[in-house]
């Protein structure tokens, strides 16, 4: 579990499915407060990151 909060874990996995499946790049936008779990979600799964 990402968070321990189902809801927030489903969408987190939603995200980690359609990010990991992109072939060179993605370009998400979230709002503010979603950044840091998603980014912490694909740094443990040694997907690169880069916010901005």
């Amino acid at each position: 579990m990402a968070t321990g909060d189902p809801a927030t874990d489903e969408v987190l996995r939603v995200w980690y499915v359609a990010v990991t499946r992109a072939r060179r790049l993605a370009a998400i936008a979230l709002l503010e407060e979603e950044t840091d779990a998603l980014a912490r979600l694909l740094t443990e799964r040694q997907v690169p990151v880069r916010v901005v």
